[in-house]
Protein backbone atom coordinates (compact mmCIF):
# COMPACT_ATOMS: atom_id res chain seq x y z
CA UNK A 1 0.00 0.00 0.00
CA UNK A 2 2.84 2.40 0.13
CA UNK A 3 3.54 2.43 -3.60
CA UNK A 4 -0.41 3.43 -3.86
CA UNK A 5 -0.12 6.17 -1.03
CA UNK A 6 3.17 7.71 -2.51
CA UNK A 7 1.54 7.59 -6.21
CA UNK A 8 -1.62 9.39 -5.14
CA UNK A 9 0.09 12.17 -2.95
CA UNK A 10 2.26 12.93 -6.10
CA UNK A 11 -0.95 13.20 -8.19
CA UNK A 12 -2.69 15.36 -5.28
CA UNK A 13 0.44 17.49 -5.30
CA UNK A 14 0.65 17.80 -9.10
CA UNK A 15 -3.35 18.69 -9.16
CA UNK A 16 -3.04 21.50 -6.74
CA UNK A 17 0.02 22.82 -8.08
CA UNK A 18 -1.18 23.05 -11.82
CA UNK A 19 -4.83 23.85 -11.28
CA UNK A 20 -4.55 27.70 -11.95
CA UNK A 21 -2.11 27.07 -14.29
CA UNK A 22 -4.00 25.04 -17.02
CA UNK A 23 -2.17 21.85 -19.12
CA UNK A 24 1.14 20.81 -17.09
CA UNK A 25 2.90 18.92 -20.11
CA UNK A 26 5.42 16.44 -18.59
CA UNK A 27 9.06 17.30 -19.65
CA UNK A 28 10.73 13.59 -19.67
CA UNK A 29 11.20 11.18 -22.75
CA UNK A 30 8.73 8.87 -24.39
CA UNK A 31 9.91 6.36 -22.30
CA UNK A 32 9.67 7.78 -19.38
CA UNK A 33 6.07 8.82 -20.09
CA UNK A 34 5.07 5.55 -20.29
CA UNK A 35 6.65 4.36 -16.90
CA UNK A 36 4.68 7.07 -15.29
CA UNK A 37 1.86 6.23 -17.05
CA UNK A 38 2.11 2.29 -16.23
CA UNK A 39 3.02 3.53 -12.72
CA UNK A 40 -0.10 5.36 -12.22
CA UNK A 41 -2.79 3.44 -14.48
CA UNK A 42 -3.19 6.70 -16.67
CA UNK A 43 -3.32 7.70 -20.28
CA UNK A 44 -0.41 9.19 -22.30
CA UNK A 45 -2.35 12.72 -23.74
CA UNK A 46 0.02 13.91 -26.52
CA UNK A 47 -0.79 17.35 -28.40
CA UNK A 48 1.18 16.30 -31.81
CA UNK A 49 1.58 19.48 -33.59
CA UNK A 50 3.95 21.52 -35.89
CA UNK A 51 5.56 24.60 -35.60
CA UNK A 52 3.85 25.95 -38.24
CA UNK A 53 0.12 24.84 -37.69
CA UNK A 54 -2.19 27.38 -36.74
CA UNK A 55 -4.94 25.55 -35.32
CA UNK A 56 -2.17 24.41 -33.08
CA UNK A 57 -1.02 27.41 -32.48
CA UNK A 58 -4.96 28.46 -30.88
CA UNK A 59 -4.85 25.57 -29.23
CA UNK A 60 -1.96 26.00 -27.42
CA UNK A 61 -2.77 29.78 -26.81
CA UNK A 62 -6.55 29.83 -25.88
CA UNK A 63 -7.24 26.37 -25.17
CA UNK A 64 -4.41 24.62 -22.98
CA UNK A 65 -3.69 27.55 -20.31
CA UNK A 66 -7.94 27.80 -19.14
CA UNK A 67 -8.69 26.21 -15.50
CA UNK A 68 -10.84 24.21 -15.96
CA UNK A 69 -9.07 22.41 -18.83
CA UNK A 70 -6.17 21.82 -16.57
CA UNK A 71 -8.32 20.42 -14.10
CA UNK A 72 -9.40 17.95 -16.13
CA UNK A 73 -6.21 16.90 -18.01
CA UNK A 74 -3.93 17.05 -15.17
CA UNK A 75 -5.91 14.98 -13.24
CA UNK A 76 -6.69 12.37 -15.34
CA UNK A 77 -3.60 12.37 -17.98
CA UNK A 78 0.48 12.27 -18.14
CA UNK A 79 0.35 15.29 -20.69
CA UNK A 80 2.87 15.57 -23.73
CA UNK A 81 3.73 18.28 -26.65
CA UNK A 82 5.19 16.44 -29.19
CA UNK A 83 6.87 18.33 -32.49
CA UNK A 84 6.09 15.92 -35.00
CA UNK A 85 9.13 16.88 -37.33
CA UNK A 86 11.55 16.85 -34.46
CA UNK A 87 13.11 14.53 -32.42
CA UNK A 88 11.05 11.61 -31.09
CA UNK A 89 8.18 13.05 -32.48
CA UNK A 90 9.20 11.59 -35.38
CA UNK A 91 8.61 8.15 -34.06
CA UNK A 92 5.37 9.23 -32.51
CA UNK A 93 4.36 10.17 -36.05
CA UNK A 94 5.01 7.03 -37.91
CA UNK A 95 3.84 5.15 -35.24
CA UNK A 96 0.41 6.27 -34.69
CA UNK A 97 -0.04 7.35 -38.26
CA UNK A 98 -0.46 11.27 -37.38
CA UNK A 99 -1.60 12.76 -40.86
CA UNK A 100 -3.33 16.08 -39.62
CA UNK A 101 -2.28 18.74 -37.39
CA UNK A 102 -2.75 19.34 -34.52
CA UNK A 103 -3.89 15.68 -33.59
CA UNK A 104 -4.47 14.21 -30.06
CA UNK A 105 -3.26 10.94 -29.00
CA UNK A 106 -3.92 8.76 -25.66
CA UNK A 107 -1.80 6.07 -25.00
CA UNK A 108 -1.57 3.46 -22.36
CA UNK A 109 1.31 2.81 -20.47
CA UNK A 110 2.24 0.02 -22.62
CA UNK A 111 2.38 2.33 -25.72
CA UNK A 112 -1.28 0.96 -27.00
CA UNK A 113 -3.06 3.42 -28.86
CA UNK A 114 -6.68 4.06 -26.86
CA UNK A 115 -7.81 6.80 -28.56
CA UNK A 116 -7.52 9.15 -31.63
CA UNK A 117 -8.83 12.41 -32.61
CA UNK A 118 -7.85 15.41 -35.03
CA UNK A 119 -8.50 19.00 -35.08
CA UNK A 120 -8.73 22.31 -32.78
CA UNK A 121 -11.46 22.43 -30.90
CA UNK A 122 -13.06 24.81 -28.14
CA UNK A 123 -12.75 23.95 -24.75
CA UNK A 124 -16.34 21.88 -24.09
CA UNK A 125 -15.18 20.11 -26.97
CA UNK A 126 -11.71 19.43 -25.86
CA UNK A 127 -12.91 17.98 -22.39
CA UNK A 128 -15.22 15.40 -23.89
CA UNK A 129 -12.81 14.62 -26.40
CA UNK A 130 -10.42 13.33 -22.74
CA UNK A 131 -13.65 11.81 -21.30
CA UNK A 132 -14.23 9.58 -24.36
CA UNK A 133 -10.81 8.54 -24.30
CA UNK A 134 -11.32 7.51 -20.21
CA UNK A 135 -14.19 5.57 -21.31
CA UNK A 136 -12.18 3.65 -23.72
CA UNK A 137 -8.88 3.17 -21.37
CA UNK A 138 -9.64 -0.57 -20.36
CA UNK A 139 -5.95 -1.26 -18.53
CA UNK A 140 -8.01 -4.06 -16.17
CA UNK A 141 -5.79 -6.98 -18.02
CA UNK A 142 -2.27 -6.03 -16.35
CA UNK A 143 -4.06 -7.33 -13.25
CA UNK A 144 -6.40 -10.29 -14.50
CA UNK A 145 -3.54 -12.66 -14.83
CA UNK A 146 -2.24 -12.52 -11.16
CA UNK A 147 -5.67 -12.14 -10.11
CA UNK A 148 -6.18 -15.13 -12.07
CA UNK A 149 -3.29 -17.41 -10.53
CA UNK A 150 -4.56 -16.36 -6.97
CA UNK A 151 -3.20 -13.54 -5.81
CA UNK A 152 -4.90 -11.39 -3.52
CA UNK A 153 -2.65 -8.58 -2.27
CA UNK A 154 -4.13 -5.35 -1.15
CA UNK A 155 -2.33 -3.49 -3.56
CA UNK A 156 -3.24 -5.80 -6.63
CA UNK A 157 -6.72 -5.85 -5.35
CA UNK A 158 -6.87 -2.11 -5.28
CA UNK A 159 -5.72 -1.57 -9.15
CA UNK A 160 -7.44 -4.44 -10.48
CA UNK A 161 -11.24 -2.95 -8.41
CA UNK A 162 -10.68 0.35 -9.83
CA UNK A 163 -9.39 -0.86 -13.66
CA UNK A 164 -12.52 -2.87 -13.34
CA UNK A 165 -14.72 0.15 -12.13
CA UNK A 166 -13.66 2.33 -15.04
CA UNK A 167 -14.01 -0.44 -18.08
CA UNK A 168 -17.18 -1.52 -16.50
CA UNK A 169 -16.76 -5.21 -16.54
CA UNK A 170 -18.57 -7.80 -14.69
CA UNK A 171 -16.55 -8.63 -11.59
CA UNK A 172 -15.85 -4.94 -10.65
CA UNK A 173 -18.06 -5.48 -7.34
CA UNK A 174 -16.68 -9.02 -6.41
CA UNK A 175 -13.19 -7.82 -6.69
CA UNK A 176 -13.91 -4.32 -5.13
CA UNK A 177 -15.24 -6.29 -1.96
CA UNK A 178 -12.45 -8.19 -1.79
CA UNK A 179 -10.49 -5.48 -1.43
CA UNK A 180 -12.80 -4.16 1.43
CA UNK A 181 -11.70 -7.18 3.60
CA UNK A 182 -8.39 -6.00 3.75
CA UNK A 183 -9.11 -2.77 4.93
CA UNK A 184 -10.34 -4.20 8.41
CA UNK A 185 -11.40 -2.13 10.46
CA UNK A 186 -13.30 -0.20 7.65
CA UNK A 187 -14.57 2.72 10.53
CA UNK A 188 -10.95 4.16 10.36
CA UNK A 189 -9.22 2.78 6.77
CA UNK A 190 -11.78 3.87 4.43
CA UNK A 191 -11.32 7.71 5.75
CA UNK A 192 -7.04 7.45 4.14
CA UNK A 193 -6.57 9.28 1.32
CA UNK A 194 -5.80 6.09 -1.58
CA UNK A 195 -9.15 4.65 -0.02
CA UNK A 196 -11.66 7.70 -0.73
CA UNK A 197 -10.01 7.58 -4.64
CA UNK A 198 -11.51 3.86 -4.42
CA UNK A 199 -14.57 4.92 -2.77
CA UNK A 200 -14.96 7.56 -5.63
CA UNK A 201 -14.09 4.92 -8.42
CA UNK A 202 -15.85 1.67 -7.01
CA UNK A 203 -19.31 3.34 -5.74
CA UNK A 204 -20.46 1.95 -9.46
CA UNK A 205 -24.01 0.62 -7.95
CA UNK A 206 -26.46 2.44 -5.56
CA UNK A 207 -27.95 -1.10 -3.94
CA UNK A 208 -24.19 -1.92 -2.38
CA UNK A 209 -22.03 -1.86 0.73
CA UNK A 210 -19.34 0.23 -1.48
CA UNK A 211 -21.52 3.08 -2.58
CA UNK A 212 -22.98 2.89 1.33
CA UNK A 213 -19.22 3.49 2.36
CA UNK A 214 -18.98 6.48 -0.44
CA UNK A 215 -21.91 8.24 1.15
CA UNK A 216 -20.76 7.83 4.63
CA UNK A 217 -17.21 9.75 3.37
CA UNK A 218 -19.02 11.45 0.66
CA UNK A 219 -17.62 15.26 2.18
CA UNK A 220 -13.87 14.06 2.45
CA UNK A 221 -14.37 12.65 -1.16
CA UNK A 222 -15.63 15.79 -2.32
CA UNK A 223 -13.12 17.79 -1.28
CA UNK A 224 -10.75 15.86 -3.18
CA UNK A 225 -12.70 15.38 -6.48
CA UNK A 226 -15.27 18.43 -6.26
CA UNK A 227 -19.07 18.44 -5.96
CA UNK A 228 -20.04 18.45 -9.34
CA UNK A 229 -18.14 15.21 -9.82
CA UNK A 230 -19.79 13.51 -6.75
CA UNK A 231 -23.19 14.40 -7.45
CA UNK A 232 -22.34 12.65 -10.58
CA UNK A 233 -20.96 9.73 -9.28
CA UNK A 234 -24.26 9.47 -7.22
CA UNK A 235 -26.15 9.55 -10.34
CA UNK A 236 -24.67 7.43 -12.06
CA UNK A 237 -24.53 4.12 -9.48
CA UNK A 238 -28.64 5.12 -8.84
CA UNK A 239 -29.20 4.75 -12.71
CA UNK A 240 -27.43 1.48 -12.55
CA UNK A 241 -29.22 0.24 -9.89
CA UNK A 242 -33.08 1.86 -11.28
CA UNK A 243 -31.35 -0.22 -14.36
CA UNK A 244 -31.50 -3.76 -12.41
CA UNK A 245 -34.50 -2.79 -10.82
CA UNK A 246 -35.98 -2.93 -14.09
CA UNK A 247 -34.42 -5.87 -15.08
CA UNK A 248 -35.73 -7.87 -12.29
CA UNK A 249 -38.98 -5.80 -11.79
CA UNK A 250 -37.86 -4.97 -8.12
CA UNK A 251 -39.80 -1.36 -6.53
CA UNK A 252 -37.30 -2.32 -3.26
CA UNK A 253 -34.13 -1.36 -5.86
CA UNK A 254 -35.79 1.34 -7.50
CA UNK A 255 -36.79 3.10 -4.24
CA UNK A 256 -33.60 2.43 -2.59
CA UNK A 257 -32.17 4.39 -6.07
CA UNK A 258 -34.58 6.86 -5.69
CA UNK A 259 -33.80 7.29 -1.46
CA UNK A 260 -30.20 7.44 -1.94
CA UNK A 261 -29.91 9.72 -4.98
CA UNK A 262 -31.59 12.21 -2.74
CA UNK A 263 -28.65 12.71 -0.75
CA UNK A 264 -27.48 14.64 -3.78
CA UNK A 265 -27.55 18.09 -4.13
CA UNK A 266 -28.28 17.80 -8.18
CA UNK A 267 -31.57 15.14 -7.27
CA UNK A 268 -34.22 17.26 -9.36
CA UNK A 269 -36.44 15.18 -10.92
CA UNK A 270 -34.64 12.05 -10.77
CA UNK A 271 -37.31 10.41 -8.51
CA UNK A 272 -40.10 10.94 -11.14
CA UNK A 273 -37.92 10.04 -14.03
CA UNK A 274 -37.06 6.90 -12.56
CA UNK A 275 -40.79 5.94 -11.98
CA UNK A 276 -41.20 6.82 -15.67
CA UNK A 277 -38.68 4.66 -17.08
CA UNK A 278 -39.37 1.91 -14.52
CA UNK A 279 -42.79 1.60 -15.43
CA UNK A 280 -42.16 1.61 -19.22
CA UNK A 281 -39.65 -1.24 -18.54
CA UNK A 282 -41.87 -2.98 -16.55
CA UNK A 283 -45.01 -2.13 -18.93
CA UNK A 284 -47.09 -0.55 -16.55
CA UNK A 285 -49.56 1.72 -18.55
CA UNK A 286 -51.60 2.71 -16.15
CA UNK A 287 -48.45 3.69 -13.50
CA UNK A 288 -46.59 5.31 -16.36
CA UNK A 289 -49.75 7.89 -17.27
CA UNK A 290 -50.29 8.75 -13.88
CA UNK A 291 -46.75 9.69 -13.16
CA UNK A 292 -46.38 11.56 -16.65
CA UNK A 293 -49.35 13.70 -15.24
CA UNK A 294 -47.61 14.48 -11.56
CA UNK A 295 -44.34 15.14 -13.84
CA UNK A 296 -45.88 17.13 -16.33
CA UNK A 297 -47.28 19.46 -13.32
CA UNK A 298 -44.22 19.61 -11.67
CA UNK A 299 -42.31 21.06 -15.08
CA UNK A 300 -45.58 23.12 -16.00
CA UNK A 301 -49.03 21.78 -17.78
CA UNK A 302 -48.24 24.25 -20.63
CA UNK A 303 -44.61 23.33 -21.21
CA UNK A 304 -44.88 22.02 -25.22
CA UNK A 305 -41.69 20.52 -25.04
CA UNK A 306 -42.20 17.83 -22.27
CA UNK A 307 -45.89 17.35 -23.33
CA UNK A 308 -44.69 15.72 -26.92
CA UNK A 309 -41.29 14.33 -25.39
CA UNK A 310 -43.98 12.09 -23.13
CA UNK A 311 -46.74 11.74 -25.49
CA UNK A 312 -43.80 9.68 -27.84
CA UNK A 313 -42.87 7.98 -24.72
CA UNK A 314 -46.07 7.01 -24.84
CA UNK A 315 -46.19 6.04 -28.50
CA UNK A 316 -43.24 4.54 -28.24
CA UNK A 317 -43.79 1.95 -25.18
CA UNK A 318 -47.43 1.71 -24.78
CA UNK A 319 -48.68 1.66 -28.28
CA UNK A 320 -51.38 -0.94 -27.81
CA UNK A 321 -52.57 0.35 -24.97
CA UNK A 322 -55.76 2.43 -25.52
CA UNK A 323 -56.25 3.85 -22.32
CA UNK A 324 -52.36 4.98 -22.18
CA UNK A 325 -52.62 6.90 -25.44
CA UNK A 326 -55.74 8.32 -24.55
CA UNK A 327 -53.86 10.52 -22.39
CA UNK A 328 -50.87 11.01 -24.74
CA UNK A 329 -53.38 12.15 -26.77
CA UNK A 330 -54.20 14.83 -24.41
CA UNK A 331 -50.78 16.00 -24.30
CA UNK A 332 -49.97 15.77 -27.60
CA UNK A 333 -53.10 18.52 -28.09
CA UNK A 334 -51.38 20.54 -25.39
CA UNK A 335 -48.30 20.71 -26.87
CA UNK A 336 -49.43 21.61 -30.16
CA UNK A 337 -51.67 24.02 -28.92
CA UNK A 338 -48.61 25.86 -27.01
CA UNK A 339 -45.90 24.86 -29.54
CA UNK A 340 -47.61 25.09 -32.88
CA UNK A 341 -44.75 23.23 -34.38
CA UNK A 342 -44.70 20.96 -37.78
CA UNK A 343 -43.92 18.01 -35.49
CA UNK A 344 -46.19 18.69 -32.75
CA UNK A 345 -49.20 18.56 -35.24
CA UNK A 346 -48.05 15.38 -37.06
CA UNK A 347 -47.70 13.43 -33.57
CA UNK A 348 -51.02 14.68 -32.72
CA UNK A 349 -52.57 13.23 -35.58
CA UNK A 350 -50.70 10.04 -35.15
CA UNK A 351 -52.21 9.32 -31.90
CA UNK A 352 -55.55 10.77 -33.54
CA UNK A 353 -54.95 7.69 -35.57
CA UNK A 354 -53.80 5.34 -33.05
CA UNK A 355 -56.46 6.16 -31.03
CA UNK A 356 -59.06 5.61 -33.22
CA UNK A 357 -60.50 8.97 -33.94
CA UNK A 358 -60.18 9.23 -37.99
CA UNK A 359 -62.17 12.42 -38.43
CA UNK A 360 -60.16 14.48 -35.85
CA UNK A 361 -56.88 12.91 -37.26
CA UNK A 362 -57.47 14.26 -40.92
CA UNK A 363 -58.67 17.26 -39.16
CA UNK A 364 -55.05 17.60 -38.05
CA UNK A 365 -53.32 16.16 -41.09
CA UNK A 366 -55.30 19.08 -43.22
CA UNK A 367 -53.38 21.69 -40.61
CA UNK A 368 -50.38 20.13 -41.45
CA UNK A 369 -50.84 19.96 -44.80
CA UNK A 370 -51.59 23.94 -44.47
CA UNK A 371 -48.35 23.87 -42.35
CA UNK A 372 -45.92 21.98 -44.47
CA UNK A 373 -43.56 24.10 -47.24
CA UNK A 374 -43.13 22.32 -50.87
CA UNK A 375 -39.68 21.57 -49.59
CA UNK A 376 -40.39 19.55 -46.51
CA UNK A 377 -40.98 16.06 -48.60
CA UNK A 378 -39.90 14.21 -44.79
CA UNK A 379 -43.13 15.93 -43.86
CA UNK A 380 -45.51 15.43 -46.69
CA UNK A 381 -44.48 11.75 -47.08
CA UNK A 382 -45.46 11.33 -43.28
CA UNK A 383 -48.93 13.18 -44.16
CA UNK A 384 -49.85 11.24 -46.79
CA UNK A 385 -48.91 7.75 -45.01
CA UNK A 386 -51.37 9.03 -42.00
CA UNK A 387 -54.04 9.73 -44.59
CA UNK A 388 -53.61 6.26 -46.27
CA UNK A 389 -53.65 4.72 -43.38
CA UNK A 390 -56.71 6.31 -41.85
CA UNK A 391 -58.31 5.43 -45.47
CA UNK A 392 -57.90 1.80 -44.80
CA UNK A 393 -59.09 2.16 -41.33
CA UNK A 394 -62.35 3.52 -42.50
CA UNK A 395 -62.89 1.16 -45.62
Amino acid sequence: MKNIITSLLITLFAVAHTQAEGIEFFEGTWKEALEAAAKQDKLIFVDAYTTWCGPCKRMAKDIFPLKDVGEFYNANFINMKMDMEKGEGRTIRSKYGVNAFPTFLFVNGSGELQYKSKGGKPAPAFIKMGKEALNRFDNSGQFAEQYEEGSREPELLYKYAIALAKANKENKVKVANEYLKTQKPLSTNMAKDENLNFLFHCATEADSRIFNLFLDHKDAIQKVHGEDAVNKRIEKACNSTVEKAISYKSPELLEEAKTKMAKSSAAGNFAMMSDLRYFEGTEDGAQFAKTAEKYLKVVGKNNAVELHKMATRAIDNFGDNQKVLGKATQWADKAAENGGTLEYILTLANLQYMSGKYPQALKTLSKAEGMASDKDKGAARTIDLLKRKVADATK
